[in-house]
């Protein structure tokens, strides 16, 4: 008669606060922002606004060195502010505001309560120095380090991720 293995679940449990919010928007925008198509089309952008400049003084132009400038002002500061008043304003209507986050990766997948996401439908689990990003369709959910009871357990889900194929080291 074979033993079956035994899978202990892990337990991931957080407070969804806005410390955690600011964590998880900075890792979650620097890391998509360095993996995206998006982030080349820009550099081309802004070279030829950059070039713009150097014409523009060149030649005079006014209108091409204001155009050229509010491009590469957008392109590296503004961009990120939108980007980050729009997701607060997503936190600070969101129902999970100042709640308490509990996961339980198993064998089938991450739990939420009642909702289960299966591995197959998890697009991956990259690591954003020590915490972690679950991508899951088209949003990616945050897990700061501390929401591992220890070390152990991060490991144990590192593992279990990449047995299933979904962890990936950037």
């Amino acid at each position: 008669m074979s033993q079956m293995s035994t899978f202990k679940p892990i337990e991931i449990s957080y407070l969804w606060d806005s410390e955690n919010f600011e964590k998880a928007f900075s890792k979650s925008y620097t890391h998509q922002f360095k993996n995206s198509i998006r982030r080349y089309i820009g550099w081309f952008f802004i070279a030829l606004a950059q070039f713009g400049v150097v014409a523009a003084l060149k030649g005079g132009s006014i209108g091409l060195l204001m155009l050229a400038t509010i491009l590469i002002l957008y392109w590296y500061g503004i961009k990120k502010w939108l980007v980050h008043r729009r997701a607060l304003k997503a936190y600070t209507n969101s129902a999970l505001q100042n709640s308490d986050i509990t996961l339980t990766a198993t064998q089938e997948g991450v739990r939420q309560e009642d909702m289960l996401i299966v591995w197959e439908d998890i697009q991956g689990l990259v690591p954003v120095e020590d915490d972690i990003l679950l991508y899951h369709k088209e949003k990616a959910f945050y897990i700061p380090s501390h929401a591992f009871s220890a070390i152990e357990e991060k490991s144990r889900l590192k593992s279990l991720a990449k047995e299933k194929g979904r962890w990936f080291d950037v």
